[in-house]
């Protein structure tokens, strides 16, 4: 929201310049004139009558930038839009001109003259009826409705009724950009909530049943096993709703899962663990690792068959690469992962787009997974 406020401050900043050099221009023109009046009052009978010329621009701009645009346009009254900008161009250009002639003559309308002139000698080749001097110019009668103005200053109009909507249109998409950007960042958000909470469940489902295993099988390694489960609960209620996590407490966390792993399985499963002795000070997203870990027990141990399980963590130039290889079993061949893999493979979508590895290879004795992510 701060950055849209940014830019529509740097919209009317932009109108205020442009404004600005048109208002000013004139003046700094006619100071560094060498043939500009001597005196005081001749430059600023100069100066205001190009502002005379530019002021029905600039109350065009207005109401076409802070009236027009905001109520007709962007409401998608189009029909509407268009009579009342034909409708403000007329009275800015057609009557306001002719007004301040009618309320005083000014310098600045003094080229109508030969204006007039050039439209008599077009109607008029043979010279009659005579041309007025210029002299008698100031006697004859002036008509708010018959206003000295060019075409030209339609076709100006135009081009900044044009050049008003460009800019006004440009910084509108900026700003429907941002705003689909935070709407696309908050349904990401609400996405990976989900997934968390969908994590959640299915983690402790298999936990409870794995105690449930122990408690027929050895009693006192299940009151262990809830003791190292507890451990677990504390981490997914106060650390996994953070956004990221330092990667030293993720790595106790996947400790303390093997290490509630190694009470229900058999001295048959050899489990081997390289993580760093010095952990970098680096964040990343929780439970990102623990579904991998997770499916690595679940597909790659059987109480039949010796099994194995490889974890290793190291900090690499890509960023932090994590590794599990686990043993590949006849009843396992043909089971596809559950829901943890789906899991991990949106919430890298997600978090990184594509700026990560993810690579899950299928060999004849055993699953390679590696996740190579760059740290947050």
């Amino acid at each position: 929201m701060k950055h849209l406020q940014k830019q529509l401050l740097l919209e009317q900043i932009i109108y205020a310049a442009i404004w600005v050099l048109i208002w000013g221009t004139p003046l700094v023109g006619f100071l560094l004139d060498d043939d500009r009046p001597s005196d005081g009052r001749g430059l600023w009978e100069e100066v205001s009558a190009t502002w005379l010329l530019v002021l029905p621009f600039f109350l065009l701009f207005l109401v076409h930038n802070y009236v027009l645009i905001p109520r007709l346009l962007l409401r998608k009254y189009y029909i509407r839009y268009v009579v009342s900008l034909v409708f403000t161009v007329g009275i800015l250009f057609v009557y306001l001109p002719g007004y301040l002639q009618a309320l005083g003559p000014h310098p600045g309308f003094r080229g109508h003259r030969e204006i007039r002139e050039a439209e008599h000698n077009i109607l008029y080749p043979d010279g009659a009826p005579a041309v007025p001097p210029a002299g008698a110019e100031r006697n004859l009668p002036h008509s708010p409705m018959g206003p000295p103005f060019l075409l030209i200053h339609i076709i100006v109009a135009i081009l900044l009724v044009g050049f008003n909507l460009t800019i006004r249109f440009f910084l509108k998409s900026l700003h429907d950009d941002e705003m689909l950007k935070e709407l696309e960042h908050g349904r990401l958000e609400s996405e990976l909530q989900y997934l968390k909470y969908q994590l959640n469940p299915h983690f402790f489902m298999n936990t409870l049943n794995n105690i449930h295993a122990l408690v027929d099988i050895d009693a006192e390694k299940a009151k262990q096993t809830i003791i190292e489960l507890s451990k677990l609960m504390r981490y997914m209620l106060y650390e996994a709703d953070k956004n990221q996590i330092s990667l030293e407490r993720e790595i106790q966390f996947l400790r303390n899962y093997i290490a509630l792993m190694k009470l229900r399985y058999t001295d048959r499963l050899d489990i081997r663990t390289d993580f760093p002795l010095v952990v970098p000070d680096v964040q990343v997203p929780p439970l990102l690792f623990i579904s991998l870990l997770e499916n690595a027990f679940k597909h790659g141990v059987s109480y039949r068959e010796d099994s194995f399980i490889d974890v290793r963590m190291v900090q690499t130039d890509d960023g932090i690469l994590f590794g599990c290889r686990n043993s590949r079993h006849t009843c396992t061949r043909d089971v596809h992962h559950g829901i943890g893999i789906d899991n991990i493979r949106k919430r890298l979508r997600l978090l990184y787009g594509t700026n990560y590895t993810f690579a899950v290879t299928e060999h004849e004795d055993c699953y390679e997974v590696l996740l190579i992510i760059p740290p947050l």
